[in-house]
Parts: C-alpha cells; sequence; structure tokens
C-alpha cells in the first residue's frame, strides 16, 4: 500500500541544478522523486512558445497518491521548460497541494513570478492547490551552481517535520 502522505518532487534538470535541489529536498522530506526524460531534449524555442515536449513514461501518473507535490525546474526563456508543460498538461492534481520550485541564473530573479503564476494556472485548470512558490539562484547556463548554494536555497524553506 503506497503511503498518501509521502510527498512527490517532480523535476526536471538540464544542468544539475535542479536535480540537486530536488535531491537535498527529498533528504529534508524523505518523499519519492520522479525525474521527468525526455524522448529528445526540449529547447530553448519550445519554452519560449510555451510548447511541450514527448516524455518518457507517464509520470504524471506517478503523483496519483500522493496529497503534497514539488514540481521543480529551471527557467527557460523566462518560460516554463517543454518538459513541466507536457506534465502540466497531463497530470490530475485533484485533491493536491502543490509547491512551485524554480531555479535561474540570474540573481534578480527576473520573471519568476511570471513562471510562477503560469504553472500555479495550469494546476488550478487540473484542480490543484497551490501552497507555496520559490525562486531561487542556479548557475549560469551549461553550469551547475555549487551545491552549498543551493542546498542552502533548498534548506531555507523545507519543511522540518
Amino acid at each position: 500500500m503506497e503511503n498518501k502522505n509521502r510527498p512527490v518532487i517532480v523535476f526536471f534538470s538540464k544542468d544539475g541544478n535542479t536535480r540537486s535541489g530536488a535531491k537535498r529536498l527529498n533528504e529534508r522530506l524523505g518523499g519519492k522523486i520522479i525525474e521527468l526524460r525526455e524522448q529528445k531534449n526540449g529547447n530553448v524555442l519550445q519554452a519560449l512558445f510555451k510548447k511541450g515536449s514527448k516524455l518518457q513514461g507517464n509520470p504524471w501518473q506517478e503523483i496519483a497518491a500522493a496529497t503534497d507535490v514539488y514540481l521543480m525546474q529551471p527557467i527557460w526563456a523566462s518560460n516554463a521548460v517543454p518538459a513541466m508543460n507536457t506534465f502540466l498538461q497531463n497530470a490530475n492534481f485533484s485533491g493536491k497541494q502543490v509547491t512551485i520550485i524554480t531555479f535561474q541564473q540570474f540573481a534578480d530573479l527576473k520573471n519568476s513570478d511570471k513562471v510562477h503564476q503560469e504553472i500555479a494556472a495550469a494546476v488550478k485548470q487540473r484542480n490543484g492547490q497551490i501552497i507555496g512558490t520559490h525562486a531561487f539562484v542556479g548557475g549560469k547556463m551549461g553550469h551547475c551552481a555549487a551545491e552549498k548554494l543551493i542546498y542552502d536555497q533548498i534548506d531555507s524553506i523545507a519543511r522540518q517535520d
């Protein structure tokens, strides 16, 4: 029997920033991690035009028993990444409390609010409730930030149960 109260962390990572953050969050929460893997790598143009990409498997089915879901991704071209767009189009968020976490390269976190609002709208459209959003700094494009930077940011929000 699957534990309904076990948080599920759904993430996409290209350069390792979000993967590192998801790993740290899971260490703190003791949840289940689902990495979104594309059949063919999505790109910045797809993000710019808010398109999706084909994912391996059916990762949206992995959140069925969860009540707490964390959606983690980098921001590309001031938008959600193609993998997350596809996940959002297929997931059922009914009865789920969702937290959005993004990483981007610029310390001013420009446009993170816009991306959070768009992801939140997609979650709400699929019957979910947003309980929090967080924007963090990752590495520059093509690079992963220092693990300490990512861990410190995640630690600032991770629930201490």
